[in-house]
């Protein structure tokens, strides 16, 4: 496709429940074997727990320094692109909302604010820690990108941005030090954050700021994902044209801000074509490759939007997909 022209391809870090005593099985090793190929810059394993963490579902999976990450990383890379990470962590107590809408959204971000509060200067520098020990992990399991999930209201994305953490600043400076060291190692890094909550009133102050702020790290790539979880989540997973084309709109604004810096535009950006994208936005897959493994080679099939791969939100136990299991 046109749109991927002299740009690189992700494939976006996806929980897909495939772990089995909160590592992950056969079924994750294939899944990302099947969908690693030459055409992509890196795939990302997603939602991975940092040691001492907190999962979004019990489905979650942990680092830790088990072969079987090494595993992982091998069946990506033996495809030809690079093998990522994406190192996240709820809190204790964290639930994530079942329906696409929160029923009280309105009390997210106050209760946001007070988490930060309670966590204290110690809370939040243990926190930071961990996140440092993983990324180191990651690397010696042979991971050669690490991103860092600071969007969709987890707990980084309410550290990282001032307006919900008054002490935002130094969390910035700590984590820009891990992306310096992973550089100077050879292994890149990115940063995931939401370009807006969902909660109107809060994103309608300081949001071009806070884009900003994270476009002066040093992270290689920032990935403008949008939406918290438990306000609005087809933020996060915009099968509806106007919300794809706010996505791309408002993703194209921060990169243009912002020539020099690396972004990876999500959320079926490939579905929308007529848009001239900035040439430092690069694409970033998920749900096109979860229906087709060989979407690369096969652009026109792709996810039909048949919401199977929601599996948290259906109730079920990991990730499923109508159009996958019909080619199978």
């Amino acid at each position: 496709m046109s749109i991927w022209r002299n740009r690189r391809v992700f494939f976006l870090g996806v929980n897909t429940g495939y772990v089995s005593n909160g590592e992950p099985d056969d079924r994750y090793v294939e899944f990302y074997r099947l969908r690693a190929s030459p055409k992509l810059h890196c795939a990302i394993v997603g939602n991975v727990v940092v040691p001492g963490g907190y999962g979004s579902n019990e489905a979650t999976p942990t680092l830790t320094r088990s072969r079987i990450w090494r595993t992982v990383a091998e069946a990506i890379s033996v495809k030809g692109c690079l093998p990522g990470i994406q190192l996240a962590t709820t809190w204790e107590g964290y639930s994530g909302n079942t329906g696409f809408v929160g029923p009280k959204h309105g009390q997210v971000i106050a209760a946001a604010r007070a988490l930060v509060k309670w966590l204290g200067a110690r809370g939040v520098e243990n926190a930071l820690r961990t996140f440092d020990k993983a990324a180191q992990m990651a690397v010696e399991h042979g991971f050669l990108h690490v991103q860092f999930h600071a969007a969709h209201g987890y707990l980084l994305s309410l550290l990282v941005d001032e307006r919900i953490n008054p002490n935002a600043e130094q969390v910035l400076d700590r984590l820009s030090e891990i992306a310096s060291r992973l550089a100077g190692a050879g292994v890149e890094s990115s940063i995931r954050i939401s370009l807006r909550t969902g909660d109107e009133e809060f994103d309608a102050i300081g949001s071009p700021r806070f884009h900003d702020r994270i476009a002066g790290t040093p992270f290689d790539y920032i990935d403008l994902s949008s939406g918290f979880y438990n306000i609005d989540k087809r933020l996060i997973y915009p099968s509806r044209s106007d919300v794809r084309v706010s996505r791309v709109t408002e993703s194209c604004v921060v990169a243009e801000r912002h020539p020099q810096k690396g972004f990876i535009l999500s959320g079926l950006a490939g579905k929308d074509k007529k848009f001239e994208l900035p040439s430092n936005l690069h694409i970033g897959l998920c749900r096109d490759l979860i229906a087709n493994p060989d979407f690369l080679e096969q652009p026109n099939d792709g996810c039909g939007n048949r919401n199977k791969c929601h599996y948290f939100s259906r109730g079920e136990k990991h990730l499923t997909c109508a159009v996958w299991e019909a080619r199978k």
